[in-house]
């Protein structure tokens, strides 16, 4: 008896699911479109890198350069040691 009550129960959302499928090829499809004033494209550049320093540690880092004008706008360097135990 719950057998047959799931089976039916699937069978109807399979069907449900199916339509809906069908139903929603037969709608228009508007396209995308970009928009023209969203500013400078491209404008700056992330660079991220790692380096390991031997057997107890690494050294990591990264830069924002701004491609317009050149400069950069941020950057980091970090040194991390593993002590052993």
């Amino acid at each position: 008896m719950k057998t047959e009550l799931f089976t039916k129960t699937m069978l109807v959302i399979i069907a449900v699911l199916l339509f809906l499928n069908l139903v929603s090829g037969l709608l228009p499809v508007r396209k995308a479109i970009a928009q023209q004033d969203a500013g400078p494209v491209n404008r700056y550049q992330i660079s991220a890198w790692a380096a390991s320093i031997g057997t107890y540690g690494h050294h990591a880092g990264y830069f924002v350069v701004d491609t317009v004008t050149g400069k950069v706008v941020d950057k980091k360097e970090e040194v991390h040691t593993i002590t052993p135990k």
